[in-house]
């Protein structure tokens, strides 16, 4: 026990500082480590005119994202004693529950450029690929299992084909002569 007393600050010293302790302490939508940041007595005004505010979503090394708002005149915004600069072209328009849209961007830790969600494909694009690929489609489409609807189908097809060789048969009656 008194080797524990005499070796707790050298073990403390030892264990690093984690990020994600902090943010539980904060409210949500907030940062500490951003200085530009909107507090959480601001956040009311977020809701009510969010076409004032960007928000911003830094991506952690441990795969936690951090969120805040910034005001949108703002072009380069510090997170962690570090600039990120703004770019427009990479603000993307979110929908929020309220039924606005969300000026978004995204960031990596350490990385001063916001991420790019461009489409660089030329042929189709991701949302088409996933509903022709998608297994639900087909069992709509080509359901086999109701007998009942592919009974009358059937009928309807044979009847169509009847009516249009009796169609055709007073069509060409007068013409062959018969």
């Amino acid at each position: 026990m008194s080797w524990f007393k005499k070796n707790s600050k050298k073990i403390e010293t030892l264990i690093p500082v984690v990020d994600t302790i902090q943010e539980q302490i904060e409210a949500p939508d907030t940062s500490i480590f951003c200085p530009e940041s909107i507090k959480s007595d601001g956040l009311k005004d977020v809701r009510n005119n969010p076409q004032n505010y960007i928000e911003i979503n830094i991506i952690k090394r441990i795969r936690i994202v951090d969120t805040f708002f910034i005001k949108s005149n703002i072009r380069q915004f510090h997170y962690k004693d570090r600039p990120y600069d703004i770019d427009e072209e990479k603000i993307y328009l979110l929908p929020t529950k309220s039924g606005f849209f969300m000026p978004t961007s995204f960031y990596y830790e350490n990385n001063f450029f916001s991420i790019s969600f461009k489409q660089t494909n030329k042929g189709i694009t991701g949302k088409a690929m996933s509903l022709l690929y998608d297994p639900n489609l087909y069992i709509d489409l080509f359901s086999g299992n109701e007998a009942k609807y592919n009974l009358f189908i059937v009928m309807l097809l044979i009847i169509s084909v009847s009516g249009y060789f009796v169609g055709l048969y007073f069509l060409l009656k007068d013409v062959i002569g018969i």
